[in-house]
C-alpha cells in the first residue's frame, strides 16, 4: 500500500509566506528587532497617516468645488483614531496582552477596509455624482494608507495565529 505523499504548495501559498516573511522583517526593522513593537509602530504611523489625509481634499473638479475625507469617510478616520490610542498603550507597555493584539488588529483591519469601502462607495456607489476622475489626491493617499493598513493588520493576525496555544 502506498503512503499519500504531503501535497505540494501552491504558488500563491509560496507568494503569501514569502510576502508575510517580508511583512515581519520590516515589522522587526521598524521596531528594532521587537516584531510586536514593529507592528504596533508601524500601524501607529499609518493610522496616524490616515487622520491627516482626512484633511486633504479627496473629490473636486477643476476647482469648482472640493470635499475633504471628513465629509466623505468619517468612519474610518474615527477608527483610525482607536488604533493610533490603543497603539499608544501598547507601545508605551501600558496595556500589553493577547487581548490588546486581537483589539488592535480588529482595528487597523477594521480602519483599512472601511478606508477603502469609503472610496469604492464615491466611486461606484453613487454617494456623490462622482467618478475616479473627480479623485484629488486625498483619495488616492487615502486608498494606499488604507491598503498598507490591512496588510499591517494581515501581518498581525498571522502573528497572533502562530503564537496561539
Amino acid at each position: 500500500m502506498e503512503t499519500p505523499e504531503a501535497p505540494l504548495d501552491g504558488n500563491a501559498i509560496r507568494l503569501g509566506r514569502a510576502a508575510q516573511a517580508r511583512g515581519l522583517a520590516v515589522a522587526r526593522r521598524a521596531g528594532r528587532g521587537d516584531e510586536e513593537r514593529g507592528m504596533s509602530m508601524l500601524a501607529l504611523v499609518l493610522a496616524a497617516a490616515f487622520f491627516v489625509v482626512l484633511f486633504l481634499p479627496w473629490i473636486g473638479s477643476h476647482g469648482q468645488f472640493s470635499e475633504s475625507g471628513w465629509i466623505l469617510a468619517r468612519d474610518p478616520g474615527d477608527l483610525a483614531l482607536a488604533v493610533i490610542l490603543v497603539e499608544v498603550l501598547r507601545l508605551g507597555r501600558i496595556w500589553i496582552s493577547r487581548g490588546s493584539g486581537l483589539l488592535a488588529f480588529c482595528l487597523t483591519g477594521a480602519a483599512g477596509i472601511l478606508g477603502v469601502e469609503s472610496l469604492a462607495n464615491i466611486g461606484w456607489g453613487g454617494l456623490l455624482p462622482s467618478t475616479f476622475r473627480a479623485f484629488q489626491y486625498g483619495a488616492w493617499l487615502a486608498l494606499a494608507v488604507s491598503i498598507l493598513l490591512i496588510a499591517v493588520a494581515a501581518l498581525r493576525l498571522a502573528s497572533l495565529w502562530g503564537s496561539a496555544p
